[in-house]
């Protein structure tokens, strides 16, 4: 069987093929992703793909989901994960409906980042890693459990902080040589196309729009996809696939905390 993890990350299995605007990994094929992908109609069994859409327009959104469909073999089954709108605006009304509570209060710090950092971001990390820093340094451990029990991140895991930061200083480097070639390449555009064109290598970190089951069900329909079925981490259609550790760790803990959306649809 084939199947294809669309923007896999650091999340991927070597039984898959996996795709990425970046590749550190003989494992990993590098492509624009905006451009289509670089396969045959029909040739794919499945195709999965997380905490991905959010991060382009809803025209690429549109164009990503209708390239998975086209590379999708019949009756194949397409598998998105995004962070859910619902769930984190129904957690923030009930964080500030209980407000007068100082456990509330706490949670009030992260649950307005998370709903709102990523959509309003101008730096890189923005209030997102601001709040990971103090909460870090400060061993708040009601805080490291909320936001570990929303997100999956285990921010007092030493063993997952040290190979963190060496990836982040390594990625600083590289974003730093690139936001340096983009400026030069920048001043040499049109002042009238420049935005659009620089807008789009805004992949990483903020997020262009935000899906419930509703607009991400409506958006696969669209398509031209049929059985849209919201799932769990841990359930599938897709053959034996948690034992390919995607959406769930090695010890059956959702990857992405409670706040993830599920879907699955069939061509």
């Amino acid at each position: 069987m084939k199947m294809l993890n669309v923007a896999c990350g650091g999340r991927y299995h070597d039984d898959w093929i996996n795709i990425d605007f970046h590749s550190d990994s003989s494992k990993v094929r590098q492509a624009n992703l905006l451009e289509g992908l670089p396969f045959d109609d029909g040739l794919m069994d499945g195709v999965y793909s997380s905490h991905f859409l959010e991060h382009l327009s809803i025209s690429d959104g549109e164009n990503i989901v209708g390239e998975m469909y086209r590379v999708l073999k019949e009756k194949g089954v397409v598998r998105i994960v995004v962070p859910d709108l619902e769930n984190v605006c129904r957690e923030y009304l009930t964080v500030l409906d209980g407000i007068g509570d100082s456990d509330n209060i706490r949670k009030y710090e992260w649950i307005t980042v998370e709903l709102l950092d990523q959509l309003t971001r101008d730096v890189a990390g923005g209030y997102m890693q601001r709040m990971f820093d103090k909460v870090t340094n400060e061993k708040d451990m009601y805080l490291v459990d909320y936001i570990s029990h929303r997100t999956g991140e285990s921010l007092l895991k030493e063993n997952t902080a040290c190979k963190h930061k060496r990836t982040v200083t390594f990625n600083k480097v590289k974003n730093r040589i690139l936001y340096l070639y983009l400026h030069c390449i920048q001043l040499l555009i049109p002042k009238n196309i420049r935005k659009s064109m620089i807008v789009k290598t805004n992949i990483g970190e903020k997020h262009k729009w935000m899906y419930d089951k509703y607009s991400l069900s409506k958006l696969l329909q669209e398509a031209g996809f049929n059985n849209i079925l919201v799932k769990t981490f841990n359930t599938s259609q897709i053959n034996s696939f948690n034992s390919f550790n995607l959406d769930c760790n090695s010890d059956g803990t959702p990857y992405k905390g409670i706040h993830s959306l599920y879907i699955e649809a069939t061509k």
